[in-house]
């Protein structure tokens, strides 16, 4: 069966047609149905017909990529995924020209049900372009790519790498559980990505530090923006209450009471709600505010052991931010971005959203390329039956596309170096805690919920643990 994957037409491509005198190749629609057929002689005219298909999309066959001159030179692609690009120029330039435009509005006010409503439509249109590919579900969300051509400010770049990220998560991890039922995807997934378009709307309001390190004073005012997110959403009771608690509490996805760097502290958070409630009790015309604060704040009650959305949204957040320029650092590339993710993870995120992360959706943000292979090193953390928690430094013997679940040897346990500023976080390991495991125990962590990967040895960021761990396996 025929493959159909999204073209993108440029100038130089119209050129080269026009230059030739010839349509190469039958150009289709997302069902397979030709649109244009391929012809010697063409005229300019029949050429530029193609244009009219841009914006309800064409696509070609994969097997006319030589024709077209597409083709890649053969490298290895782990099994079950495949190298169709997801995205079209069209797509990022339609979401980073919406963006652009709504964030220049609220620079003037806040956001309404009415804005909210057009955002919605204009996401499910993205995610039904997104879903309806037969390589949907295993291609390359290739938005990092395709952002690198966008002219557009970082909180613009931002929220759109953060939408696409945050759908492909959600549509990835519903079709592995196989929910099948389509519509209540779309809009667990609608919900979801109007939510990431609109958790940072708060920084529209402040202007952002371009310099590092941060201020105390500075640092206070960042961490203060979901709330500042959420009071521009406050006022308009037509925005769902989901989004609002997305937008709250999207930089909170660990369950209150873990140590983390969950932001704003739950303490503050309750108590500048609270006071904003009584605040707006008491003015004539803004009940409505006090009263949708305080079903927010009847929701913070409620503190479930995992709330999927705003586990996405943290991650997807630090994955967009990394993979950006600011002023003070340029991009992170994809990889190195997902190997710093799994670095930070041990007090930032729950253990299910980076596997989830690894298994669904970071090769495939990273043009296939593989995060975790055979021979590398990674820590992991490990729990007892009585709830002991240890560090175990692993060589990897095998491992797949899923990578949260590679084949491991122990090589040793080993204490980590834990800093509190500017978050917590594992600064890394001590090497002189390192007691080897003479057993080299083997453990398949695809059968194994007891440990899950915290660190990844990169041996040009952590060259004196590599090489430690390189001589541990020399005497095994």
């Amino acid at each position: 069966m025929s493959k159909f994957v999204p073209f993108d037409f440029n100038e130089e491509v119209i050129a080269r047609f026009r230059s030739d005198h010839k349509i190469p190749v039958h150009f289709y629609n997302k069902d397979g149905q030709i649109l244009i057929y391929s012809k010697e002689g063409a005229s300019d005219a029949e050429i530029e017909r193609l244009l009219r298909f841009v914006e309800q999309g064409i696509y070609y066959d994969v097997d006319d990529a030589h024709t077209l001159g597409l083709a890649k030179e053969s490298r290895e692609v782990p099994d079950g995924l495949s190298d169709v690009k997801l995205l079209t120029e069209q797509t990022a330039e339609e979401l980073t020209r919406n963006t652009r435009e709504l964030f220049d509005q609220l620079k003037q006010s806040s956001v309404t049900a009415v804005q909210t409503r057009r955002l919605s439509g204009q996401l499910t249109e993205v995610w039904n372009n997104f879903e309806s590919q037969p390589e949907a579900m295993t291609g390359l969300v290739n938005i990092i790519d395709l952002m690198g051509s966008q002219e557009s400010s970082y909180q613009v770049q931002l929220a759109v790498k953060r939408t696409v990220v945050a759908m492909a998560m959600k549509t990835r991890g519903l079709a592995a559980q196989s929910y099948r039922d389509r519509i209540r995807i779309q809009e667990m997934t609608g919900i979801l990505m109007t939510s990431a378009m609109l958790c940072d709307i708060g920084n529209t309001k402040i202007k952002i530090p371009d310099h590092t390190p941060l201020t105390a004073e500075e640092m206070r005012m960042i961490r203060q923006h979901p709330l500042m997110s959420y009071m521009m959403l406050a006022h308009d009771p037509g925005i769902s209450e989901t989004i609002k608690h997305n937008v709250l509490c999207h930089h909170r996805p660990l369950r209150d009471g873990m140590k983390g760097n969950n932001y704003p502290e739950t303490r503050f958070l309750r108590g500048r709600l609270t006071m904003l409630a009584e605040q707006y009790r008491n003015e004539p015309g803004r009940q409505h505010l006090a009263d949708d604060i305080s079903r927010q704040l009847s929701i913070l009650d409620i503190d479930p052991p995992y709330e999927e959305d705003l586990n996405i949204l943290a991650l997807a957040s630090e994955f967009a931010s990394l993979t950006s320029d600011v002023p003070w650092r340029p991009a992170y590339s994809p990889r190195r971005a997902v190997e710093m993710i799994i670095n930070n993870s041990f007090f930032t995120y729950t253990s299910r959203i980076v596997r989830e992360f690894l298994d669904y959706v970071s090769i495939s943000l990273c043009d296939n390329q593989k995060i975790l292979s055979e021979r590398d090193f990674i820590i992991v953390g490990a729990r007892t039956r009585d709830e002991r928690f240890f560090f175990e430094a692993c060589q990897i013997t095998n491992a797949t596309r899923y990578q949260s679940k590679p084949g491991i040897n122990r090589l040793a346990t080993l204490s980590p170096v834990l800093r509190t500023e500017p978050k917590f976080h594992i600064a890394g390991f001590d090497l002189t805690s390192i007691k080897p495991d003479r057993r080299l125990a083997h453990y398949e962590l695809a059968k194994d919920d007891s440990r899950h990967i915290v660190y990844y040895v990169n041996p040009e960021f952590d060259a004196d643990l590599h090489g430690a761990l390189m001589e541990l396996t020399r005497r095994h």
